[in-house]
């Protein structure tokens, strides 16, 4: 059980630091209030101890603000966050309500506003401590009022115009907390903006290779799954399966270096999603291979394209460093009912194997079967220069599709 001294040092409030904006919002709303309710004051002409304090009330407050923006440690906040619930909630507006027209006044409404800043702001055994001194304070004030005949009204009694100060301020009061619940509004949809975006961060971090940008092989076996899935519910026709490999990748390393090789990778990518529709998917399975799922494509239209993109890279610089052509081999391999996606991608990967094994720069499919009629008209898309770390991808041969 924690003492008192504990309490008072701040060590029942969590995440103090993550509280300062919104502890800043609300010394501006009080701030707002409190200066309102002077003006009030001096306008009703209500007693000079009523106006002391409030001028005493927005000193203090002033003085909270200057303190947070001079020394920003958890410590210092905490010591402001109990500082505002103590003086405020258990002295500063019951003294308030006293002098300046008590219950047929609109004190009570302010003693409100701080009561649920003060549950906002404190956490656990502190919130409860002082939201109870906060009670009985207001309740020995009001008994006092009630025992003592004429206590208030010798400090402020303002007779006929009692309703209009509590419109005036149900007024203030209310554009205090309705600017105050805006700004936490906008103050909410800011973060989840920022967590929104956090979370998309870490969503590509978790699926997307960081060289390539293209998904990454946990991202692949998902997604196979989902289109056996769909296929089996009959959402989906069938699906087929690309899988390329750059040809003699090691030895561009060994003779360019791997700045070059990474080059190679991140262009030959720029060629894949160019050439492929938006509904496709371009993964990077390991090193210099990719595998690609398209969504409703046969293998015929499949292994078409799969060509034209072995003929786009053929005819493409992939490096500004490399002089000579790089190719790429390939595999085609269209959806058959009941195959898991490990069965998927041995598949897929046999045809890749044969296409190496007979020669490399080919597409194959159907074990090295005859390959469909592959139509040498292409659309009038072009592969525009881009920039690949800090090398030029050049345009000298860019081909189009």
């Amino acid at each position: 059980m924690k003492s008192f001294t504990d309490l008072f040092k701040g060590t029942g409030i969590e995440d103090a630091l993550l509280k300062k904006e919104f502890f800043s919002l609300i010394l501006s709303c009080s701030l707002f209030t409190a200066i309102a309710f002077l003006v009030e004051a001096l306008i009703f002409r209500k007693h000079l101890l009523c106006v002391a304090i409030y001028i005493t009330m927005i000193s203090f407050l002033s003085i909270l603000v200057f303190a947070g923006k001079k020394d920003e440690s958890a410590f210092m906040q905490k010591k402001r966050y109990i500082s505002y619930s103590i003086l405020m909630g258990c002295v500063l507006i019951p003294a308030v309500y006293l002098v300046g027209g008590g219950i047929y006044s609109g004190a009570p409404l302010f003693f409100m506003m701080a009561g649920v800043f003060v549950l906002l702001l404190l956490d656990n055994a502190l919130m409860i401590g002082v939201f109870l001194f906060m009670m009985f304070s207001a309740g020995f004030v009001y008994i006092l009022d009630y025992r003592t005949e004429g206590l208030v009204e010798r400090f402020t009694d303002l007779g006929g115009k009692t309703y209009l100060d509590i419109g005036i301020s149900t007024i203030i009061v209310g554009l205090s907390i309705g600017f105050f619940l805006r700004q936490l509004t906008k103050f909410f949809d800011e973060n989840q903006d920022k967590a929104n975006e956090l979370l998309g961060r870490i969503e590509n971090a978790a699926t997307k290779d960081p060289l390539s940008g293209a998904y990454n092989r946990r991202y692949l076996m998902d997604y196979l799954e989902e289109c056996i899935k769909q296929v089996e519910n009959d959402k989906l026709h069938t699906f087929s399966l690309l899988m390329f490999d750059i040809d003699h990748f090691k030895n561009i390393n060994d003779k360019y270096g791997h700045l070059a090789g990474d080059d190679c990778i991140k262009n030959l990518v720029l060629i894949l999603k160019s050439s492929l529709r938006s509904v496709d998917v371009v993964t990077r399975y390991g090193g210099e291979e990719f595998i690609c799922v398209l969504p409703t494509a046969e293998d015929t239209p499949a292994f078409r394209r799969a060509e034209q993109i072995r003929v786009a890279v053929e005819n493409t610089q992939l490096s500004a460093d490399i002089d000579k052509t790089i190719t790429v081999s390939g595999g085609v391999f269209m959806y058959k009912p009941g195959m898991r996606p490990e069965e998927l991608i041995k598949a897929v990967d046999h045809n890749l194997y044969i296409a190496k094994e007979s020669g490399r720069n080919q597409i194959v499919w159907h074990d090295g079967g005859i390959p469909p009629l592959v139509y040498a008209a292409y659309s009038g898309d072009v592969l525009e220069p881009v920039q690949n770390s800090g090398r030029r991808f050049t345009d000298a041969s860019a081909t189009k599709f």
